[in-house]
């Protein structure tokens, strides 16, 4: 069962220089780098999750689980790789919940929502 996550390519909008590379931009960039071969995961990027208040976001989701909308991760390759570890731990849990004890550091505190499995 393949475990994807949607990252938001536009979030970090700055007014004063509207043109530049957003910081959900180089965040998503820094994920894929880091995604490893073995890695049953798919990356995929959205305009936007409406997290803005929260950036940069992402949402965590397989068939069958719960599904969570991350966010405040600041672009850098400790945020990403903190992102794919949990997301690898999401991976081999039968329902979508990691314990506590298994969450890496970076990623306490970023829990926008749990989304309930939602029946077929």
């Amino acid at each position: 069962m393949t475990t994807t996550l949607v990252l938001c390519e536009t979030c970090g909008y700055d007014a004063e220089q509207p043109n530049a590379v957003r910081p959900g931009e180089r965040f998503a960039s820094e994920v894929e780098a880091l995604l490893q071969v073995g890695d049953d995961m798919a990356i995929r990027r959205t305009r936007c999750l409406m997290a803005c208040q929260r950036h940069c976001a992402a949402l965590l989701r397989a068939p069958g689980k719960i599904a969570y909308v991350l966010g405040d991760f600041r672009p850098g390759s400790e945020s990403a790789e903190a992102l794919l570890d949990y997301a690898r731990n999401y991976q081999l849990s039968a329902t979508g919940q990691v314990p506590f004890r298994d969450w890496p550091a970076g990623i306490k505190g970023k829990f926008i929502a749990r989304i309930p499995v939602l029946d077929d």
